[in-house]
């Protein structure tokens, strides 16, 4: 992303600190239920982790590399499941592997729970399930296998910190008498860079918010850490929920309409609210310049090069030809057309639909 002024609205990139909303009439799922709210979604993991001390962690071979910094290479042993090309785990024996005692953790993709029967199956072999839904926050619920939920409201508000760590089924939340907040550092460079992105958005001027969201979000607390009291309050108090689902449900439909084609999910099931809108295509890369150059700003959700064996051959083409188009509550039906007036411009030249 440039850093350069410009008068163009941009689309895309982190949120700008909320302004107070009123307060959705419904309690949201994530906070209806016992749950623990921390720093950062890593913490969550982490702090689980320490908790259960599991004897064995089973994560997608698709994820976000950040989740593997909560688990020390010295305690619980690693081993990834493949998926498949639609994120379902991939059949192909790992689950009959799956013990009592350890850790299995499921990802609700760009919002849409698929993992379903290996959460129940892992469920039956003793091990913990935990559902991440970092990018499910404000889905009308969670699975019924999950006796954890995690989840990053960053991802869908703006807040300058938060992970929530949510106890289902019976299950137990860990002590968190003791946890102590990030660093004030670290937490006041998020806090500005959401307030100066804010500021942005409602005035213009320089980018200075990007270096800082960059910063803060390569130094995220990865311990057990407990949320700001700011965050906190507008999670409960202050925002919307209906409103921000509403929004990205329309958003995410119209694009739908008129991309099914390179659409990883083309049908919008009832519930869920996205976190934004995944399509998949060859040259990726030389499409997402172009965006950028209209001040577009898809993300890639992930790389994994470095970080998942390539023995897990689907998972690699899969962080090699997605992208994620913002579709959240930030944007209108006009900023949506744009995007779409982009896309379709650049792709007889650029886009090869993946079958």
């Amino acid at each position: 992303m440039t850093t350069a002024p410009s008068n163009q609205r941009i689309i895309g990139g982190g949120f700008g600190l909320e302004q107070g909303r009123p307060k959705s009439p419904q309690t949201p799922p994530f906070l209806a239920e016992p749950c623990l709210l921390l720093a950062t979604a890593r913490s969550a993991f982490a702090l689980l982790e320490k908790a259960l001390r599991p004897r064995q962690v089973w994560l997608p071979s698709y994820l976000c590399a950040a989740m593997l910094e909560a688990f020390p290479a010295e305690r619980p042993r690693i081993r990834f499941y493949g998926v498949d090309g639609r994120f379902r785990p991939a059949d192909d024996g790992w689950i009959r592997e799956v013990r009592r005692g350890d850790l299995a953790v499921f990802i609700d993709y760009f919002g849409f729970t698929v993992w379903g029967e290996h959460g129940r199956e892992a469920r039956r072999a003793g091990a913990w399930v935990v559902e991440d839904a970092c990018q499910a926050l404000l889905n009308d619920g969670f699975s019924e296998h999950a006796h954890y939920v995690v989840a990053s409201p960053r991802k869908f508000v703006g807040v300058p910190d938060g992970g929530i760590l949510l106890a289902r089924k019976g299950a137990e939340l860990p002590g968190s008498e003791e946890l102590p907040p990030p660093s004030p550092a670290w937490w006041l460079d998020a806090l500005a860079a959401s307030q100066l992105r804010g500021e942005f958005d409602r005035h213009g001027g320089e980018r200075a918010w990007f270096p800082l969201f960059q910063r803060t979000d390569a130094m995220s607390p990865c311990q057990p850490m407990r949320m700001s009291e700011l965050s906190a309050l507008l999670l409960r108090h202050r925002i919307d929920y209906e409103e921000i689902g509403r929004r990205r449900r329309e958003n995410y439909r119209f694009l739908a309409s008129e991309l099914a084609e390179v659409a990883i999910f083309p049908d919008l099931g009832p519930g869920v609210v996205p976190l934004g809108f995944p399509v998949r295509i060859r040259g990726r890369d030389r499409l997402r310049q172009a965006l950028f150059d209209a001040e577009i700003y898809p993300a890639v959700h992930w790389p994994i090069a470095d970080v998942v064996p390539q023995e897990f051959e689907t998972s690699h083409r899969l962080a090699g030809e997605i992208m994620t188009l913002p579709c959240d509550q930030r944007y209108a039906r006009s900023d949506m057309e744009r995007i779409l007036t982009r896309m379709r411009a650049l792709k007889p030249a650029t886009v090869e639909t993946v079958e």
